[in-house]
């Protein structure tokens, strides 16, 4: 730099200037040092000063912000062009003060492994999101076909890079789990899970990234060839080809086609309203086993009851009189079927009625009573304990004596 200055000096000026940091942030090209100063938020010397400190460049009468301080707004940001270097460097050093630990087992390289670890975590996410926000800029902003279509592809590259350097993360991690367990150490326990679970999820968002660019692609590629079409069509127009030396009016004239017939259009994503459907849980299932996602797998498709699934229930249930319980059921009007079922009292030659046999007789009350039941489709939830007293919860439907049945019994 010009002049030996500190911290305190590089804040003041950024600070009294901020509205001309500002203001260079967001306009970085073909800013002269005329239109700079005749804002009037920077006076000649407070200018000289920012140039004396590199805070600005000055290269024929164009003014800049100093790279580092762009750089420094945008890492803060997460914005500017995606730099998959950085995560490169994060893993380089990782492993060299694993490899330095391994030799002393000296806690300064503990640290440091702890601290790079948590920086590939940050570095991933925001690189992450700054190719997601330039992937739609560039889609959404570039005016030039071609320049659009070559940084899709530049992304795509970057993506992939993304994933090796993932890939190269969990290797490093997998190669040295013994090292990280004989330390004996939470923190760096908490680090390591922490950042698989950063992993398997940057994974997933750069899955969704490669289906936008492709879609991207698929459109801009159709738009592409829709355009050159109607240029080349213009050009045979303007040239009187069609009308005077072919009969394509004629022919137009005769044809009544179909609207979009055999057009095929550019493949667009899946509604979420699908994906919550059973197909679409069947579908998500595919990919998730296609590409290993274990968040995907979660939900299940229930399966059918038994046939004999009546005869399966307890003996208690067969001596109890379901019939009359139903009928003091419908009239009452201040519990739900569950939480009647639940607080209700069994008669002793009944026997004990556990949590489970409540529940069976819930299903089967719901099915053989259903027309003089009230049905609300929407769900609450009870919590309880299983036999290894773990606390668990259950959704059941909100089910209700029906109205309509007590009116109908009024009348009579």
């Amino acid at each position: 730099m010009a002049l030996q200055v500190n911290v305190n000096d590089i804040l003041s000026q950024l600070y009294h200037n901020r509205s001309t940091v500002e203001f260079l942030f967001a306009n970085r090209e073909n800013i002269t040092v005329n239109e700079l100063l005749a804002k009037g938020d920077l006076s000649d010397e407070q200018y000289q000063r920012m140039k004396s400190l590199d805070l600005v460049y000055e290269y024929e009468n164009i003014v800049s912000l100093n790279d580092a301080v762009v750089a420094m707004f945008e890492d803060f940001m997460e914005i500017g062009e995606v730099t998959p270097g950085v995560i490169n460097d994060a893993i380089n050093e990782l492993k060299r003060n694993i490899h330095f630990y391994q030799e002393v087992h000296e806690h300064r390289f503990l640290r440091s492994i702890k601290k790079y670890l948590k920086k590939i975590s940050v570095a991933l996410t925001r690189e992450i999101i700054k190719l997601q926000k330039n992937v739609d800029d560039t889609y959404k902003n570039e005016a030039n076909y071609r320049i659009k279509l070559q940084k899709l592809e530049n992304y795509r590259e970057k993506r992939d890079t993304i994933i090796d350097f993932i890939h190269k993360t969990e290797k490093t991690i997998d190669e040295t789990r013994q090292l990280f367990t004989f330390t004996n150490d939470t923190e760096l326990y908490g680090i390591v899970n922490a950042l698989k679970s950063t992993l398997i999820e940057n994974l997933d968002y750069l899955i969704e990234i490669q289906t936008n660019i492709t879609d991207y692609i698929n459109k801009i590629q159709f738009q592409l060839d829709v355009y050159v079409k109607a240029q080349r069509l213009k050009e045979i127009k303007d040239h009187g080809t069609l009308h005077y030396r072919t009969n394509f009016t004629e022919v137009l004239k005769t044809i009544n086609t179909l609207r979009y017939n055999n057009v095929k259009g550019p493949r667009t994503k899946i509604s979420v309203d699908f994906l919550f459907t059973d197909d679409g849980h069947l579908l998500c299932k595919r990919v998730a086993e296609k590409y290993k996602l274990a968040r995907l797998m979660m939900r299940g498709v229930a399966g059918k009851l038994p046939g004999n699934f009546k005869e399966q229930l307890i003996d208690q249930q067969i001596k109890l009189d379901t019939e009359k319980l139903v009928e003091r059921f419908l009239t009452q009007t201040k519990h739900n079927l569950f939480e009647y079922l639940m607080d209700y009292k069994f008669p002793k030659a009944v026997g004990n009625v556990t949590f489970e046999d409540r529940l069976s007789l819930f299903v089967e009350i719901a099915m053989e009573y259903q027309n003089d039941l009230e049905f609300k489709y929407r769900l609450n939830y009870y919590d309880y304990e299983d036999n290894q007293q773990r606390k668990k919860r259950l959704g059941y439907t909100i089910i209700l004596p029906n109205k309509q049945e007590k009116k109908s019994k009024k009348a009579a």
